[in-house]
């Protein structure tokens, strides 16, 4: 992973009284006590003070989901990166599924052998599964689209990107996963973005605890929070692409690494970020 922080840029923000989740105070005076449809047409206005992982975009805003999508190929390879320390009991990886020497074969054979019924815990199948299904959902309900349409992105998502992609590296596409995630996925991540509308119209308030709501509000859109903060604290200003080179294309680096004695590897998987500050 590469960084580039050559130019480092700071600038000072006028912000008026928010609290910890960013709610500013004279845009929950204006959506507090006010129905669903209310509030979410108030987010939609261009005056609207809402950050946009607590609002909705009034048309398809294609660059956000792009944006929400790299952060969750971020957190897909970091997930993965735990489920290899995690024990064999929890993601039933035998010690053959977590050596990475052969990424490209073992993806092959995967997916070749696949789909199977899955043996996994019925929490991890119908608990987990489902969740994630709907946390992909929301990002696209967030950026503008419809049920339908966040429908056919989180089916997208989940089965493509996560059960033939990431996963496939470890393990065999699961039959259960492709079905559930998506499906029963649409449902959870509908009624999560809609309680999520409820909170903030209520000022982001849940039993009357501002702690209380900002931590609801978190797990009812992860991928929102983060990709906000990860954007605010960078300034949107970073490059992200997919590196198949051997040593990101660095002669100098391939050339250290060979006189240290470290073997040679034809096949390169990695992801390239470059970020300004």
């Amino acid at each position: 992973m590469a960084f580039d922080a050559s130019t480092i840029n700071f600038e000072q923000q006028a912000y008026s009284y928010s609290n910890s989740y960013g709610f500013d105070s004279l845009a929950l005076n204006d959506a507090q006590d006010q129905p669903v449809d209310s509030a979410m047409r108030f987010n939609e206005s261009p005056a609207h003070r809402l950050p946009k992982y607590l609002s909705t975009a009034p048309e398809k805003d294609w660059d956000y989901l792009m944006g929400q999508t790299y952060t969750i190929l971020g957190l897909s390879v970091a997930t993965v990166g735990l489920m290899t320390f995690l024990p064999e009991s929890v993601t039933n990886w035998t010690p053959e599924d977590r050596d990475f020497s052969n990424l490209a074969g073992k993806w092959w054979d995967n997916v070749s052998a696949g789909p199977v019924w899955d043996k996994d815990d019925h929490y991890l199948n119908y608990v987990m599964h489902p969740y994630f299904g709907g946390v992909y959902y929301t990002a696209a309900r967030h950026s503008g689209f419809t049920e339908f349409e966040s429908f056919l992105y989180s089916f997208t998502m989940s089965t493509f990107f996560w059960e033939y992609g990431v996963e496939s590296f470890a393990e065999i596409p699961s039959i259960q996963d492709i079905i559930v995630t998506p499906l029963f996925g649409a449902a959870v991540g509908e009624w999560m973005y809609l309680t999520e509308k409820e909170i903030v119209a209520d000022g982001g308030e849940v039993m009357g605890s501002d702690t209380l709501g900002g931590v609801s509000l978190f797990f009812l859109n992860p991928v929102g929070h983060i990709h906000y903060w990860v954007t605010d604290w960078w300034q949107g200003d970073t490059d992200v692409r997919m590196n198949y080179d051997p040593w990101f294309n660095n002669h100098d680096a391939a050339r250290f690494a060979a006189d240290a004695g470290a073997p040679y590897d034809s096949q390169f998987i990695g992801m390239q970020v470059s970020l300004k500050f």
